[in-house]
């Protein structure tokens, strides 16, 4: 191949490749303006970094909408510049080649498209052969055509096969049509029996069921007697419960008011006995701090006699004040042991008392 002829070719595999590139924008191209999404046309903008795409797309669709009303030679030349400037415009964006928009592409036109893939191949493959490689394809088509002319005869022998096959087949099938009438015949034999066996059956089925019935009204008539009397014998008991329960509850009343009254009184009488052991416990303690405040005093008194034993006069006095300390002391101790006493006689008689309530409790 010269170097102009492959010049040629190049060029024309350059506009083969051209209207590829186009025909991958054209797809995406939507019917009307309105339904390109705003994503697309905002994309489109940014990547072209041109305002102006919204505009030369509505009036792109604006010319095509006019040219479906009515054709005029100046709005096909107008749309067909149109048609170029938006191409290459939406080419540069990469509109359904670097994006993939949100409008369906047009199936007819990857149809299209394909078609002039195909070309190019097809154009591209005869541009890079010689003659002789063309010479030697030709005779590999010609030797596939009388391959496929040999394979025909074959398939006609086949054929004349096939048909004697069906004849065989349809023997055999219209022998099978005749047995399987024989049988449908026995089955509508069978069928009509089975009907005449279900009619006899439903029959006998309807005269059990309205005995079965029959007995069954009887035997509620009876329940229902018996559910009456029953009925009756139960208000009879719940009267009688109902009574009983009456004097139940007096009789536990009448006890609970005793035995608040019992614990009232054993109340009172428990608050009575620990004032008076209060009263008690506190005199104890004031009599035992005067013994022992005499108990100091005659120890003072005792050493005092110590010293003023040399003293007749001393001792004299000793004497007497031993005395009247002795009947101080005789006087105490005879008051303590009478307070003892009343205190251990009271505590035996609150032991008694308590035992005795014990004993009427049980």
């Amino acid at each position: 191949m010269n170097p102009q002829t492959k010049s040629e070719a190049e060029r024309i595999l350059s506009v083969l490749d051209d209207m590829l590139c186009d025909l991958d924008v054209i797809a995406y191209l939507p019917n009307h303006y309105g339904s390109m999404s705003k994503d697309d046309i905002a994309q489109l903008s940014s990547a072209a970094a041109d305002s102006s795409i919204p505009q030369l797309l509505s009036q792109h669709f604006d010319l095509e909408r006019k040219l479906e009303i009515a054709i005029d030679p100046a709005d096909v030349d107008q749309h067909s510049k149109s048609t170029l400037v938006v191409t290459s415009l939406l080419r540069n964006a990469g509109f359904g080649q670097d994006f993939e928009p949100q409008t369906q592409p047009a199936d007819s036109v990857f149809r299209f498209k394909k078609i002039i893939s195909i070309l190019r191949g097809l154009m591209n493959n005869n541009f890079s052969t010689t003659v002789e490689e063309d010479d030697q394809k030709l005779q590999i088509l010609r030797d596939t055509v009388s391959r496929e002319q040999h394979a025909s005869a074959d398939v006609k022998a086949l054929n004349r096969e096939f048909m004697t096959e069906r004849k065989l087949r349809q023997t055999e099938v219209l022998k099978k049509d005749q047995a399987i009438h024989k049988l449908m015949e026995e089955l509508e034999e069978v069928q009509r029996k089975a009907h005449e066996d279900v009619t006899d059956y439903d029959r006998i089925a309807q005269e059990r069921q309205l005995l079965e019935e029959q007995h069954a009204a009887q035997e509620e008539q009876e329940l229902e007697q018996k559910v009456e009397e029953l009925e009756s014998q139960l208000q009879r008991l719940k009267d009688a419960n109902q009574k009983d329960e009456g004097l139940l509850r007096a009789d536990r009343k009448k006890k609970e008011n005793n035995l608040s009254t019992i614990i009232h009184d054993y109340d009172k009488e428990m608050t009575q006995k620990s004032v008076e052991k209060d009263k008690l416990q506190r005199e104890y303690e004031e009599d035992s701090a005067q013994l022992a405040k005499v108990e100091e005093e005659l120890k003072i008194y005792e050493e005092e006699n110590n010293k003023w034993l040399e003293d007749d006069q001393v001792k004299m006095d000793r004497l007497k004040h031993r005395a009247v300390i002795r009947l101080r002391l005789e006087d105490s101790t005879k008051t303590v042991q009478a307070f003892w006493r009343g205190f251990t006689e009271r505590n035996n008689l609150k032991k008694r008392g308590k035992k005795g309530k014990g004993k009427s409790k049980k």
